[in-house]
């Protein structure tokens, strides 16, 4: 790998989310404090929406961290859910209840009793549901009657859903009326401008244990913030692949050349991505070599 040429302590743009690589890009926050407002206020549901990449699943993580530690908490991060059972029973597992086979009937009674009780003891319960586009009218009308349950005053649970913008379709279904008009809080993740893209990419390699400006050249994180679209999956993917190229062809940085390239292969190249004038019709001879032999 690419790390000791370039003096790096680890991978700097991993593959998974990792909250300790998080970077607070003004989307994220404005999001996340949007999500954070309405569980204060006491919301049964909270929804975030943004299209693949931006994020979502990483802010999932960063907000339960910033929950008060005594709220008890189930991520979901499957929510390809067979009925209703299936569903009850993820999230009994997810809270560390039990949740072995038995009828949908008893897995609820187990679920609503765990809620209640923490209810009492002023305790909170907050479920987040990743990639819950996935989601069925029937399943989603399961968590309406769920965040039915009160006690003293206040919401039994809480739940967050992370979606894709077709979540929106589904919530037309005559049948979820009710559940589309309790859902108040609605944030939208979108990209990243071309200044944050490029100082996302910089804060990962600060991260790693890297000097940012002698890793990446001016050009190639333009080119790389321009060609990704901003979108944080993208980048990282845009990043690794140009560093995996600099390396591979004995360069002692990255440029433009290697950071199109990068593109190029990964299917996100493009004339809208053509700003800032970089000279393509001939790659870096290092970049031509490494290639044709990789």
């Amino acid at each position: 790998m690419y790390e000791e040429r370039f003096g790096l302590k680890r991978r700097p743009f991993a593959p998974t989310p990792d909250t300790a690589l998080y970077y607070p890009a003004t989307v994220h926050e404005t999001a996340l404090a949007a999500l954070l407002r309405g569980l204060a206020e006491d919301e049964g549901f909270v929804l975030l929406t943004g299209a693949p990449g931006t994020g979502k699943t990483l802010l999932g993580y960063v907000l339960l961290d910033r929950l008060d530690s005594k709220a008890a908490t189930a991520f979901l991060s499957n929510s390809h859910f067979a009925d209703r059972s299936a569903l009850l029973q993820a999230i009994l597992y997810d809270l560390g209840l039990p949740h072995e086979a038995a009828t949908e009937q008893l897995l609820r009674l187990r679920l609503t009793e765990n809620l209640l009780k923490n209810c009492a003891e002023e305790r909170r319960t907050l479920i987040v549901i990743d990639e819950a586009q996935h989601l069925n009218a029937d399943l989603l009308e399961e968590l309406r009657l769920l965040a039915n349950l009160e006690g003293g005053g206040s919401k039994a649970v809480q739940f967050v859903l992370f979606a894709q913008p077709s979540i929106l379709q589904t919530f037309q279904h005559p049948a979820l009326a009710s559940l589309n008009q309790r859902i108040a809080v609605r944030p939208v993740l979108g990209a990243l401008e071309v200044e944050e893209a490029c100082d996302y990419l910089l804060h990962h390699l600060r991260s790693a244990g890297g000097k940012p400006d002698q890793i990446f050249d001016d050009t190639a994180l333009e080119v790389l913030a321009r060609g990704a679209r901003g979108i944080p999956r993208c980048l990282n993917q845009a990043a690794h692949q140009a560093l995996t190229l600099a390396d591979g062809a004995d360069m002692a940085q990255v440029d433009g050349e290697a950071a199109l390239e990068a593109l190029a292969q990964l299917g996100l190249g493009g004339e809208e991505n053509a700003e800032p004038a970089v000279e393509t019709e001939q790659a870096h001879p290092n970049i031509q070599s490494f290639i044709r032999t990789a």
